[in-house]
């Protein structure tokens, strides 16, 4: 019952009413956040901090816990899945990551991206999703010892990946690193921080250094994204 009732406040407009049933509910968001007309199934808990920004028509499915830090958004018709690649008899999941979302402070997914967290989606602080058409895998078939890679994709502090990338299982995407347009990441790929990677798979192209003024500055602030 408690996950009709979620599905059906999720598709709610934004207001303070839906927060409030969202908590009652067993959520935990801050009187501060929007969350627009999404359609939600089966997910355990939304903890979305002050600020938080959820648009219009995303899809979240099948997912343990969706965490969204300080100002942190995401902006339209996203797809967002927690079902993946977990097959009978998988082991604890030690670090409590599997079927994840975890968004630090002022991270950005903004739309038409496909993110599959069944092993886990670790943004941190002022990391970005940009452009469209993204694919996280968390999941893969392994050749050599069959059955399925399940890893996290994790963007460390700072990290940008352009429009239309593909990122694999257990990829890191390092502090202040940047993803080129149209780039794929292979399983278990590193890269290091501050560096512009590019290309299929992605290889290191130069140094790079994002400004702070580019994370500080709040385009988008006080607009209605609904």
């Amino acid at each position: 019952m408690r996950q009709l009732l979620t599905m059906i406040a999720f598709l709610l407009p934004s207001s303070g009413l839906k927060i409030r049933l969202l908590n009652l509910l067993g959520h935990q968001i801050h009187p501060t956040a929007r969350i627009g007309i999404c359609f939600v199934q089966k997910v355990g808990r939304f903890e979305l901090a002050e600020g938080v920004t959820i648009g219009n028509f995303n899809a979240f499915r099948f997912l343990a816990r969706v965490q969204m830090g300080l100002g942190s958004r995401i902006v339209m018709f996203n797809w967002i899945l927690g079902g993946s690649g977990l097959e009978p008899g998988l082991p604890d999941d030690e670090r409590g990551i599997r079927r994840t979302l975890r968004m630090g402070a002022h991270s950005h997914v903004m739309s038409f991206h496909f993110l599959d967290c069944g092993g886990g989606l670790l943004m941190a602080d002022e990391t970005w999703l940009t452009g469209l058409r993204s694919t996280v895998l968390t999941h893969a078939f392994d050749p050599h010892e069959g059955g399925m890679i399940l890893e996290p994709v994790e963007l460390k502090r700072g990290a940008v990946v352009s429009t239309s990338c593909t990122m694999l299982p257990g990829t890191v995407i390092g502090e202040g690193a940047l993803l080129a347009a149209g780039s794929t990441l292979w399983t278990r790929q590193e890269l290091a921080g501050g560096s512009l990677y590019g290309g299929v798979p992605a290889r290191r192209l130069s140094a790079i250094q994002i400004s702070d003024w580019v994370y500080n500055r709040r385009r988008y602030g006080g607009q209605n994204t609904f």
